[in-house]
């Protein structure tokens, strides 16, 4: 975490397995070398790269299993994987509410009715990228809203931001060679 709050490239790079597992977006299969993933993640317009790597860390990580320790860098069967709530929520029909009394509205505006608030809540919504509907994301007022359907059948609104689905990128570390290293930072397929 401290290395992620400082920007610390150099020491971020020593946290790397040789080679590192990412979305094919930038270096392709089998991932990019540890130079190759701090150039294209780290360095110009990193923002978005530290902070995704900033919330998966602070939500935390879940222990578990590799059945196939052998692809991209060889490692240790036990992972740790995160963002730990994955393992709870069926992203392309759930979202969570990641936060404190996060306000659920009657319309996707700040100027719309609260109807409830919610936090850290799981709720149904149409999140697959094939199901999705036209009022499934909407920006307006430079927000991006989510809609939601509560327990109740009502549908609201929730900033997008404070949700489970602006989060995409997920992480495993996994000991290579005896090492704690990051062995992937990848976004799954359909997101």
């Amino acid at each position: 975490m401290n290395c992620v709050i400082k920007k610390d490239t150099t020491k971020l790079k020593e946290l790397l397995a040789e080679r590192v597992f990412e979305s094919n977006d930038g270096c392709g299969y089998p991932g990019c070398s540890k130079e190759e993933f701090i150039k294209y993640y780290f360095n110009e317009g990193a923002e978005r790269s530290w902070n995704d790597m900033f919330k998966i860390i602070r939500f935390g990580f879940i222990r578990d299993k590799d059945e196939n320790p052998e692809r991209i860098v060889p490692h240790d069967s036990t992972i740790f994987y995160g963002p730990s709530y994955l393992k709870n929520v069926d992203t392309d029909n759930e979202i969570i509410v990641l936060g404190e009394n996060v306000n659920i509205r009657e319309k996707p505006s700040l100027k719309a009715k609260i109807i409830r608030t919610a936090s850290f809540e799981k709720f149904k919504c149409d999140c697959n990228i094939l199901t999705t509907k036209k009022t499934t994301y909407q920006i307006v007022e430079g927000i991006g809203w989510l809609e939601i359907k509560l327990s109740s059948g009502e549908i609201g609104y929730v900033a997008s931001e404070l949700t489970s689905s602006d989060l995409i990128k997920e992480m495993t570390i996994a000991k290579v060679n005896g090492e704690w290293k990051i062995i992937s930072f990848y976004q799954s397929p359909g997101c």
